[in-house]
């Protein structure tokens, strides 16, 4: 990997990772590459998360029990739920990964000028890390830390091609653009943000009057939903533009949240009818 490329690839990985962590647990934290590591003992209970993009190249991070539980605990006590399982930490971890993916696509997108996008990520077979891999610290702000290492695969040297999906996706039958593909884009969208929702009994519905304030479902630290066609495609916080609201999308919606939004919409819809 060029050496150019190598700093901007780190950055990416520590900034999403402690965005995800921070966003998830209300707490501070801090994920930087340690640069005095020189060997890391194999990790107990390791995760070995995959990650592809559309684009090369894509990352490994190999997590100890340490890291994973910990996390996974801290983040589930922070919705207040306190009985919490192994599987649920590791699960809670999972996605903390998709998250991380995300950020990370996003600041790929931004600096190259064109879309990248996080595929879906899987956990692997844990492999010994090899030379090319590298050794992160993540802190809370407390004594404790933990450590665990990542790596990248593909044309390292060259990020922004096409990866095999990408390329799938944009090559149809004998290698022509699909042409059904191209009017579709044409195609206008209405998009509504959601900042939150709520129910009321309709004797306070009609108690409603000027100045009266209804809470919604959703902390002010909460990033707000961007809905299309009553699916929830992304989340992003509140942003202003020349004196207009706008979104700064900051995490993807996977494909099966998507799915799962849409029908539990319909159906809702469905109730009201």
């Amino acid at each position: 990997m060029k050496d150019t490329t190598q700093p901007q690839l780190i950055h990416y990985l520590e900034t999403a990772l402690s965005q995800a962590i921070g966003s998830m647990t209300g707490r501070s934290i801090s994920v930087a590459l340690d640069r005095s590591a020189t060997e890391t003992p194999p990790f107990e209970n390791a995760i070995t998360w995959q990650q592809p993009f559309s684009i090369s190249p894509s990352f490994r991070i190999s997590a100890g029990r340490d890291l994973w539980a910990a996390v996974g605990r801290i983040t589930l006590e922070a919705a207040g739920i306190d009985e919490v399982t192994d599987e649920d930490c590791r699960s809670t971890w999972q996605e903390i990964l998709n998250q991380t993916a995300a950020g990370v696509a996003a600041a790929m997108t931004a600096d190259l000028a064109r879309e990248v996008t996080a595929s879906k990520g899987a956990e692997v077979d844990a492999e010994a890390p090899g030379p090319a891999w590298l050794t992160f610290s993540i802190s809370d702000g407390s004594d404790r830390g933990w450590s665990f290492q990542a790596g990248w695969t593909g044309e390292m040297a060259n990020p922004g091609e096409p990866g095999p999906e990408q390329a799938r996706s944009l090559v149809v039958g004998n290698g022509a653009v699909s042409k059904t593909f191209d009017l579709l884009l044409e195609v206008a969208l209405p998009i509504v943000v959601s900042f939150g929702r709520t129910s009321l009994q309709i004797r306070e519905v009609l108690k409603l009057n000027t100045g009266s304030i209804v809470e919604l479902d959703r902390f002010v630290t909460d990033p707000v939903e961007v809905i299309v066609n009553d699916c929830v495609i992304a989340r992003g916080e509140v942003v202003v533009v020349d004196g207009n609201y706008g979104v700064r999308i900051n995490q993807l919606a996977s494909r099966e949240e998507r799915l799962r939004t849409g029908i539990a919409e319909s159906a809702h819809k469905g109730n009201r009818l």
